[in-house]
């Protein structure tokens, strides 16, 4: 039987962390199965990145169908022990388990809190006694689905084990003295207790595998197939090893402890936040030092590091040869098969560098091949080739992308720590790749306030930046209205009232749609009382759709959730999948979706979600790709590769940008919060977080772009002119739509400032969305012009969907 894309993704995603003795693969296959995710595995995270299951399979029964004999004892237990009706979620006495349409703000106030992880069911010691006679081998599969949008993880019965998890290890390490642990978790976790048993032999990364999850796994026990994932993170020792732990706010019901302006000595009205009970604020002081930059540049001991992964064979990696021709460099690298099963490898190329004028992370990840299967003895060439530009960092004195005057080192392994010497580059002056200028700077009111981290001083001062006005290496804006010759003369002849209602999604919008029985209306009348727009689309939903004017053309889009899944299954998850570093089963996977969107005749899927996994507890780094903007940005190209060129599907890229805490991201309505301010300087914007939206735009032709709810150095990203317009438009030459996410407009962007500030589309939008936009033209915060040019812009993607046939 042919297997699914998503099973063959899985199985060279799932990543081996520890295997002694060689207990894997399975020698005995008799074992016993323990921990309530061995049939209740989790499949799916939370909010957006939520997907509902329609196979029912497990980890037990995918195991058992390939001949692994689960204890019988222990099996009748954890069977009869689940649950015979489907999970409620009760949120203050709200059941919405069906809630459809939640389309506004409000309902970030229920799915924003935090629902704690399951209690481990205690075992008779009978029970496991008999289980011991029948085997000497368990599997412990560990589950863990806290957190989500709108909240972020805990410490304590989250990132750290539950009392109950803790006492089920002790007394399955007392009884069996083989033990392998199978993470089935959205996140990680604190993993010192993998060490402190003996009878530990085993740890299996499983992440949230989607539904063919299960198969994957249990063919990696049995052996019939190696795992070869590498770990797209960092695992430290210990949660305060992490550059972020200090800030970070994570438990909103601790409200002595969420970090505001005042936590690190700045004034909340001087950064713009008035008239609220309490303004949160991130502040990455790590700066560029960011998961294994950090514990690499400093030394730090890691449990695991970024990259890493075991297998049942070994390999050798031999770096044969490095070629410089013109504007690129080729390293070849010979890997052998040198154990005693076939099983592939992933070379990693880091460079590092020396001399340069700005300090430099000690390694940074530049390149990633996967071999193909290889058998024992068998050799394979693998070649990297990497851009002369991409060497290139970011200076912030002079607003450039600059290859500096210094030593460039480049070395080839299988993980940031285990790595050799491959060749170096000789830089004999500065190059400047690309002429910017500053924008989304630290406001002038927190500079002389704020400290980075600093490998060379320890900690530095944030520097203050003035904006200049030299032109930058990009479209100019007259070009780009050029592009929008046809769409522009269009729109001349809309009155505003049309104009306004095209810059918002269709439906209700806020606060009218947080429950369905709320009936509100879903666009504005005309002179004549009838409806301004309408939805026309066959499936799509209000509140997911564009408006559409048919007398003029203009049809409506379907935006469908979400990372995995668009309701025909559950797919693997972000997390999960980078640990494959292998590009070909990535645009494979993204075709899969593009199929299943165009069966649900979706046409902008709102994935991928590229923010990156800074701190272990924001409750949706299980959507996200990785610590790395390199390998982040490359997964997330692929994948929307696979499913724009082969379907009449478009992608959203989201959360543009800096989304790492969900943590009040959007602030609260009900306890008059303010959104998060992300603060961060710069250099560590456009090097790290920026860097996969840039590659998006770039090198996979995106027409879509999703904005965040949070500040960035004191501006909501949805009403941000220097991220949507200057940095995007003008310096990446996007021509596509950005659209904000679902909810954005009460604490959040105002519907006029945001199209101002060139994003373009209000979602979900509706009638108090409308208004604002009016009431915007009015006060002369937005123009014709800029209402005309959004438009245009909408109509202009619009006809990417015209040869689908679907409209």
């Amino acid at each position: 039987m042919k297997k699914s894309i998503f099973q063959e993704l899985v199985e060279e995603s799932i990543v081996l962390l520890k295997n002694e003795e060689q207990i894997l693969p399975l020698k005995e296959k008799k074992v016993a199965f323990l921990g309530r995710a061995q049939i209740e595995t989790i499949f799916s995270g939370n909010g957006s990145g939520a997907s509902k299951s329609l196979a029912n399979k497990n980890l037990l029964c995918e195991c058992e169908k390939r001949g692994i004999c689960a204890e019988a004892g222990l099996k009748q237990f954890y069977t009869s022990h689940q649950k015979n009706e489907s999970e409620k979620f009760v949120i203050d006495g709200i059941d919405i388990t069906n809630v459809e349409n939640m389309n506004c703000g409000f309902m970030y106030e229920i799915f924003g809190k935090y629902q704690p992880m399951w209690t481990e069911y205690h075992i008779p010691e009978q029970l496991m006694q008999k289980a011991r006679e029948f085997t000497d081998t368990a599997v412990f599969v560990l589950g863990r689905n806290a957190g989500g949008e709108e909240c972020d993880r805990h410490i304590e019965g989250d990132y750290e084990l539950t009392e109950s998890e803790k006492e089920l290890l002790e007394q399955v390490c007392c009884v069996f003295p083989h033990v392998i642990v199978v993470l089935n978790i959205n996140g990680m976790i604190d993993m010192q207790w993998a060490n402190a048993y003996s009878a530990i032999k085993a740890v299996v990364f499983l992440g949230i595998p989607g539904e063919e999850g299960c198969g994957a796994l249990a063919d990696i026990l049995t052996g019939a197939v190696n795992p070869s994932g590498k770990l797209s993170f960092s695992m430290a020792e210990s949660f305060k090893d992490y550059p972020t732990a200090e800030n970070f706010t994570w438990n909103k019901e601790q409200e002595d402890e969420i970090l505001t302006y005042e936590n690190y000595g700045l004034d909340a009205k001087a950064n713009g936040s008035t008239g609220y009970t309490k303004s949160p604020v991130t502040v990455y002081q790590e700066d560029i030092y960011l998961g294994y930059r950090y514990f690499d540049t400093f030394r730090k001991q890691v449990l695991y590091p970024f990259g890493y992964g075991m297998s049942y064979t070994s390999f050798t990696i031999l770096p044969k040869e490095m070629k410089q021709e013109k504007e690129e460099v080729e390293f070849i690298t010979e890997v052998t098969n040198s154990g005693n099963y076939a099983g592939k490898e992933t070379i990693q190329l880091y460079l590092s560098c020396s001399g340069t004028e700005s300090e430099k992370p000690e390694k940074e990840l530049k390149g990633f091949a996967k071999t193909r299967l290889l058998a024992p003895g068998e050799k394979q060439n693998i070649s990297i080739r990497i851009s002369m530009q991409d060497l290139a960092g970011y200076v912030e004195t002079s607003a450039s992308y600059i290859l500096e005057k210094g030593k460039y080192q480049f070395f080839i392994g299988n993980s940031s720590r285990e790595t050799i010497f491959a060749g170096e580059i000789q830089i004999r002056e500065d190059y400047i790749i690309k002429k910017c200028v500053n924008r989304l700077c630290v406001q002038n009111c927190n500079v002389e306030h704020l400290q980075v981290l600093s490998a060379r001083e320890g900690r530095k001062k944030v520097r203050m930046h003035e904006k200049k006005k030299e032109e930058t290496d990009g479209l100019k804006e007259q070009e780009r209205y050029d592009l929008l010759r046809d769409e522009m003369e269009q729109v001349k002849n809309f009155s505003i009232e049309q104009l306004a209602a095209l810059c918002v999604g269709y439906g209700p919008g806020i606060p009218f749609a947080a429950f369905s029985k709320q009936e509100q209306p879903e666009t504005i009348l005309d002179g004549q009382g009838n409806p301004l727009t309408k939805n026309d689309h066959p499936v799509g939903a209000k509140g997911y759709v564009s408006p559409a004017m048919p007398e003029k053309g203009i049809h409506s889009i379907f935006y469908k959730d979400g990372p995995a899944g668009v309701g025909t299954g559950a797919w693997p998850t972000a997390m999960l999948i980078s640990c494959a570093f292998n590009k070909e089963l990535w645009e494979a996977f993204g075709n899969a979706v593009g199929a299943e969107c165009e069966k649900k005749a979706v046409d902008v899927w709102l994935a991928p979600a590229v923010n990156l996994h800074r701190n272990p507890l924001c409750g949706r780094n299980f959507e996200y790709f990785s610590e790395d903007p390199y390998l982040t940005g490359i997964c997330a190209v692929q994948i929307t590769k696979g499913v724009q060129e082969n379907h009449p599907v478009r992608v959203c890229p989201k959360h543009f940008a800096v989304n790492e805490q969900e943590t009040y991201r959007r602030g609260s309505a009900k306890k008059r919060y303010d959104a998060v301010d992300s603060i961060l300087t710069e250099r560590a914007l456009r090097e790290l977080y920026l860097k996969p939206f840039e590659m998006l735009v770039r090198d996979a032709g995106v027409s879509f772009i999703m904005t965040s709810f949070n500040k960035i150095n004191g501006v909501l990203a949805a009403g941000n002119r220097d991220l949507c317009t200057h940095i995007l438009r003008e310096e990446w030459n996007f021509d596509g739509v950005v659209v904000t996410d679902w909810g954005d407009m009460d604490i959040v962007a105002d519907g006029g400032d945001a199209v101002a500030a060139g994003n373009d589309i209000v979602m979900p939008g509706g009638p108090p969305v409308i208004r604002q936009i009016l009431q915007a033209y009015q006060e002369r915060r937005i123009t014709r012009k800029d209402l005309e040019r959004s438009v245009a812009r909408l109509l202009h993607v619009l006809k990417l969907f015209e040869k689908g046939e679907r409209i």
